[in-house]
């Protein structure tokens, strides 16, 4: 005869995959002094034998354009800031998982300039439409 499970055996077993997985997957929070965000948008289009190639003429967001299903597309930006700090950066949105930031993490002096370079990947399987979030610059102010 088969044993049955209890049931509160199966919650505890549930209740540790949801804390597992909200601590692995929780985004880490940096205490910043100063934060900056940069609208981002990309708008995923199919269509067979043609090609899309990203292409940005506003200063003030980061547009990587119309691209296909697999396609990338790579933006680099300047960051500057008035403080020694440290700063870190990360995409939020619908489509940040696409995004990879190098580097997440630098350090800065007043007057310097950082080149930041933005690489999206739009996976193969990325359903057509339009995406959008934020570039976010987190600033720690050096005491």
């Amino acid at each position: 005869m088969a044993k049955k499970l209890s049931p509160y055996f199966v919650l505890s077993v549930a209740l540790a995959a949801i804390i597992l997985t909200l601590l692995f997957t929780a985004k880490t929070e940096y205490s910043c002094d100063t934060v900056k965000t940069v609208l981002t948008f990309v708008n995923v289009k199919h269509f067979e034998g043609q090609s899309y190639i990203g292409f940005d003429v506003n200063k003030h967001n980061l547009t990587f354009g119309t691209l296909l299903p697999g396609a990338m597309s790579k933006k680099t930006v300047s960051a500057e800031y008035t403080k020694n700090a440290t700063a870190y950066v990360w995409a939020e949105g619908n489509f940040s998982s696409w995004v990879i930031v190098s580097p997440k993490k630098f350090e800065i002096q007043p007057g310097e300039k950082k080149e930041i370079t933005f690489t999206l990947l739009v996976p193969s399987t990325a359903k057509e439409g339009n995406y959008s979030g934020d570039i976010v610059f987190c600033y720690q102010d050096k005491k």
